[in-house]
């Protein structure tokens, strides 16, 4: 993916009002709408994900994110940008999304969740997890690991308790749990 600007990203951020459904604690745009703030508050996801789960998020709603996002009828409540936003207007946002750091943020986070999918050729893990007190909602979203000897063993369906790298931006650990 190429380097965006995450100073424009914000302005693009700006510009298509995604203030109004995403709070970022820190910033100074306009408070989410009343009853309209239907996306996760955003401050804490940079160290959480690559910069590919923003542009997909973006891209494809739809892909990834919390249950308590989505609709009656299992889809995203967020609007596609598809018509109105360029190539480079994406990649910028993508930028910006990933650029944002809460103070404070502990190098490792944990994490318990159901197994959705191993994906080693790109080396990744998909997970439905609970919530990740203070960092992230409860969702199903997939994440690199630091090498597939993480997934040695493991198969859709398993629980598990998982230890993220917020500097590396991947899973370093996992245990699988039993029941």
């Amino acid at each position: 993916m190429p380097k965006g600007d995450p100073v424009k990203g914000r302005a693009a951020f700006d510009k298509f009002s995604c203030y109004s459904c995403h709070e970022v604690r820190g910033e100074k745009f306009p408070a989410p709408d009343k009853g309209q703030a239907v996306g996760p508050e955003l401050s804490q996801m940079g160290p959480l994900h690559p910069l590919e789960y923003f542009t997909e998020s973006t891209i494809n709603p739809d892909a990834v994110g919390a249950k308590k996002y989505r609709g009656p009828d299992g889809k995203s409540k967020m609007p596609t940008f598809n018509e109105d936003m360029t190539v480079q207007e994406l990649i910028d946002l993508s930028a910006y999304m990933a650029s944002l750091r809460p103070k404070g943020v502990p190098k490792l986070v944990s994490g318990i969740g159901k197994v959705i999918a191993l994906v080693p050729e790109s080396q990744q893990i998909v997970v439905d997890h609970e919530e990740i007190k203070g960092f992230m909602d409860a969702m199903t979203m997939g994440y690199k690991v630091s090498s597939n000897s993480l997934l040695k063993g493991l198969k859709p369906g398993d629980k598990i308790r998982f230890a993220i790298d917020t500097e590396k931006h991947a899973v370093t650990k996992i245990e699988k749990l039993k029941g």
